[in-house]
């Protein structure tokens, strides 16, 4: 029998993490929230019992590329696929932009250099997991601390660093797609985000800081944003993907 996926409907609540914080309900649950005249999908998985994993490629090398084929390997294992999304910026030759980190294993290292691009409008950061937990962090923050993670992307440009929006972010900027973007407001909660129109980033980070209330939030992608979340009455199949964060269990008779 599958977990139980819940879904909620509800309006904005400035407290949101306060009040969910020490919840003991579905470890994968699931709410459509309007701010700002815009709706977004967030889904919050509590990592204490559901593992949250990244994929790129198969076994035989093959890349995912998307959610259909993702969990069509899965349930060749016998998992069933409870969420998934997109899981950053990558490269023009279909590889990580920065730190990629499957089962412990860096497929690729941190990425410190300048650029252009999202990518690189610094402070960018990681999102990783380890024994301790889910966590987010700028880049430099990151490297100085050194983390041993079982699962890690960087992505950019940080939405929130320790509280305040990313300094290059407008209130007026007509620069609007549509945004994913995850965050950790406890080490034992990810709270993934999709928005559900086209928003800037400033409206896009301000949801992360006033209605989940979170300290530290990271930018995945945008226009080419997905997810699969039955717990918000999501099946997207994907596009055409590098890393994919997925979480998944163990299918029983």
């Amino acid at each position: 029998m599958y977990r139980v996926c819940i879904i909620l409907l509800t309006a904005l609540s400035p407290v949101w993490a306060a009040a969910h914080a020490g919840e003991a309900a579905s470890p994968v649950s699931g709410e459509r929230v309007r701010f700002r005249e815009v709706d977004y999908d967030l889904v919050k998985i509590d990592v204490k019992h559901v593992q949250i994993k990244l994929y790129w490629k198969q076994p035989d090398g093959r890349p995912f590329h998307n959610f259909v084929t993702l969990a069509d390997w899965l349930k060749a294992q016998h998992e069933h696929m409870l969420f998934a999304t997109n899981a950053g910026i990558y490269a023009r030759d279909y590889t990580p932009m920065g730190l990629h980190v499957e089962e412990g294993k860096a497929s690729h290292p941190l990425n410190r250099k300048r650029g252009g691009g999202n990518f690189f409008l610094k402070p960018n950061g990681v999102f990783w997991i380890d024994t301790e937990g889910a966590h987010v962090l700028e880049t430099e923050a990151y490297f100085a601390a050194n983390p041993a993670p079982r699962v890690a992307v960087q992505s950019g440009p940080m939405l929130v660093t320790q509280g305040a929006l990313h300094p290059a972010f407008k209130p007026e900027s007509e620069s609007k797609y549509l945004r994913n973007g995850v965050c950790a407001p406890t080490k034992d909660l990810a709270v993934f985000v999709i928005s559900r129109a086209p928003v800037n980033f400033h409206t896009f980070a301000s949801f992360f800081r006033e209605h989940i209330g979170c300290k530290d939030a990271l930018y995945l992608d945008g226009a080419l944003s997905a997810m699969y979340a039955p717990c918000v009455g999501r099946d997207d199949p994907g596009l055409d993907y590098v890393g994919i964060l997925a979480a998944s269990e163990r299918e029983t008779p």
